[in-house]
């Protein structure tokens, strides 16, 4: 690709230049008397990049078109004609996005543009926690954190990053070691630690499995909305269309269990509707039916089959929720099926949910499908290579002498019972990387803004496709920011060290083959290969735990389960600041600008509410008041909320709206892995007020009154 020929946005307003295709730079000001008529509108140009709003690592194709914006030289305006991002869309050649591409990736170009965005580096001002910075130069910035840097313990030096595998990533790790700090941590809800563990205790595999749902018959889903935000939604949204439409004579059918009734059990032929923390009670129910009705096709430890085999499935089904014969009836179907998948993931993960997903690994090995098409296939093998380590790092972030955050928020992420504020208030530097001020941003001493992923280069690789999504800069940055790597290397040369950054080209050169050119590699947006066939590491010896779900809160005062989940429109909060998405109505409540709590109708009219009725909902932990929805597809005793809302500091459209379910919850997690157990608190519930709390896309969810229907 000719960078000749890109477009470019001015970087400054002190430039007051727009490079042409020859590559001179003409002055284009146009006061502002001149008619918009006069104003000749330029020809589209699309190009490759890579959508940074989750880890999926999607590649897309950018509309680019010139515009402009306005100006002052001298005490005048001006028009001053910039190229512009107009549109997103996926790429068609990218095998994850097809394409395609969801609501947060189209709504990119909004994180771009947006009012709030940081201009330029800043340093605290004031108390922190209070949001409140003063603007400095770079070179300011960076000699400060540099001197901070210099004198800190390199080894109470944490970065706290996200979990996505690329060149950035390895950039971060580089730079850590040459300081001789601990390598970079993840400790978000969008990592997958259980599946992880779970893929890596049974199959041998280091990341989360692929389901190759596009080529199944008949699936069953524990636990994963795949279709609703769970690992790489485009990816499985499009696996899941060709699963019921694009085989002529072929309709997949997909059972789906899991204790809400989420956008996957919305699309599903048949939703068990279980109780919190019985997954692993329906998988260890199917691994028996399978064995004792001779259906499995595969053996599994000794130690597997027989606890599989000591199943009660009476009892089994009383613990889940649904009856004995729904549970026959699709273990039969799944058994007798031509290819058979069990599609299993955590989306709300409870304190026994690493032992739900080995008996669905499990489940797998027995039908015979691992390694095989319309079964489990194993992940990229170049994602699990560059991706940061998950960990716990509560106890990190109470030993942090300097921390780096680096597009994470902990401060929403994590339950005010963690006392996570309190470890942040005793650190001595807090440097952040992000392109918003959020709630942790908040209590930085300095700010160091990133490009928007719009304006960056890089390479990114999926976890369900061997290859990598590349983006290379085609405009400039709006605004006075750096990218993170660029600043690294920055700071390495002021500490007296060298880093440098891993690029895509440096990364993808060895995957190449001598007959693929890098421009060509740009040009197309990325590089992908066909899966190499890759069977398990299935363990000779192996167990498999049974454990209860542990639950915090006396059942006579908080009789309610409590279930947070990851929002479509917001993911774990990130994408809150969009008005785009703000605007998005939800799909279980239609509701817009806000989050209802989701209450079943039976809890509803013991309490007298209705939709609309503002309600507090309180643990042991904390309270928090939000309207109410009730939802005709509620679980009895399941009160289920979504994430996104309730910021303290996150842009005037997310700021002080709504209430944040992550900051009532236990401090319970997982032990294996340290995941936090968002399905682990018991709640009470509480009228607080009358209707008027709740705005719906819906009418004929709206409640109809002397007011009309509201």
């Amino acid at each position: 690709m000719d960078r000749r020929n890109f477009f470019k946005i001015v970087s400054t307003a002190s430039t007051g230049v727009m490079t042409g295709a020859c590559g001179k730079r003409v002055e284009r000001y146009l006061p502002l008397l001149v008619s918009d008529h006069e104003i000749a509108p330029g020809d589209e140009v699309w190009h490759p990049g890579v959508c940074g709003e989750c880890e999926a690592g999607c590649s897309i194709i950018v509309r680019v078109m010139e515009g402009e914006r306005v100006v002052e030289r001298k005490g005048e305006q001006f028009r001053e004609r910039i190229a512009t991002i107009k549109k997103i869309e996926g790429n068609p050649l990218d095998p994850v996005s097809g394409g395609r591409l969801c609501a947060r990736g189209q709504a990119a170009v909004e994180g771009l543009y947006h009012p709030d965005r940081l201009r330029g580096p800043m340093r605290k001002q004031g108390a922190r926690g209070h949001g409140e910075f003063t603007p400095v130069t770079w070179e300011q910035a960076l000699d400060e954190v540099a001197g901070k840097l210099r004198h800190a313990d390199q080894a109470r030096v944490l970065y706290l990053t996200r979990p996505q595998a690329g060149t950035r990533a390895l950039t971060v790790a580089r730079f850590l070691q040459a300081i001789g700090g601990p390598a970079p941590v993840s400790f978000e809800l969008a990592d997958f630690p259980l599946e992880r563990k779970a893929a890596r205790d049974v199959y041998g595999w280091v990341d989360v499995p692929v389901y190759d749902l596009r080529r199944a018959t008949y699936a069953v889903g524990i636990g994963a909305d795949f279709l609703g935000g769970w690992a790489s939604p485009v990816f499985y949204a499009r696996q899941f269309g060709h699963f019921r439409q694009g085989r002529p004579g072929v309709r997949g059918k997909l059972v789906q269990a899991e204790p809400r009734f989420s956008i996957t059990a919305q699309s599903a032929d048949q939703w068990l509707p279980l109780r919190p923390g019985a997954e692993l009670f329906i998988a260890l129910a199917l691994g028996h039916l399978l064995l004792s009705e001779k259906l499995s096709r595969a053996t599994v430890p000794e130690q597997v089959r027989q606890t599989f085999e000591a199943v009660d499935v009476t009892n089994a089904a009383r613990l889940c929720g649904v009856t004995e014969k729904r549970l026959r009836q699709v273990a039969r179907e799944l058994g007798e099926s031509d290819k058979p998948l069990v599609f299993a993931g955590a989306s709300i993960a409870q304190t026994n949910s690493l032992a739900a997903l080995k008996a669905a690994a499990w489940l797998n090995v027995l039908l015979g499908n691992v390694g095989k098409p319309g079964g489990v296939l194993p992940p990229s093998p170049d994602a699990a290579a560059s991706r940061p380590v998950y960990t716990n790092a509560l106890a990190k972030i109470e030993q942090a002498q300097f921390l780096f955050l680096d597009g994470v928020d902990p401060l929403y992420t994590l339950p005010a019972s963690t006392g996570v504020a309190e470890k942040l208030a005793h650190i001595e530097t807090i440097v952040s990387l992000a392109s918003f001020i959020n709630d942790s941003a908040a209590h930085a001493d300095q700010l160091l803004p990133d490009h928007h992923c719009l304006e960056s280069g890089g390479a990114v690789f999926p976890a369900v496709a061997d290859g990598a999504a590349v983006a290379a800069p085609f405009v400039h940055p709006l605004y006075d920011t750096r990218s993170t790597e660029e600043v690294l290397t920055a700071l390495a040369k002021k500490l007296g060290v060298e880093v440098v950054a891993v690029t895509p080209k440096s990364a993808m050169e060895k995957m190449l083959q001598a007959h693929q050119g890098w421009d060509a590699v740009v040009r197309q947006g990325g590089f992908w290969t066909e899966a190499k066939p890759a069977s398990a590491r299935l363990p000779a010896h192996a167990t498999l735990e049974t454990p209860q779900a542990v639950f915090q809160g006396d059942v006579a005062q908080y009789p309610l389960h409590f279930l947070p989940y990851r929002s479509l429109q917001f993911d774990d909060g990130r994408s809150a600041h969009l008005p785009w998405m703000q605007e998005l109505p939800d799909p279980v409540s239609s509701a817009m600008w806000s989050l209802p709590v989701e209450i079943d109708p039976q809890t509803a009219a013991k309490l007298g509410i209705k939709t609309g009725d503002r309600v507090r909902v309180e643990s042991p932990y904390g309270k928090l008041e939000a309207p109410a929805y009730v939802d005709p597809a509620a679980v009895p005793g399941v009160v289920s909320m979504a994430i996104g809302q309730g910021h303290r500091h996150f842009g005037r459209y997310a700021s002080n709206r709504g209430a944040n379910p992550i900051s009532i919850l236990a401090p319970a997690w997982e032990e294996s892995t340290g995941a936090l157990a968002l399905g682990a608190t018991r709640v009470r519930l509480a009228r607080v007020a009358t209707g008027g709390g709740l705005v719906q896309f819906a009418v004929v969810d709206r409640e109809a009154g002397p007011w009309g229907r509201r």
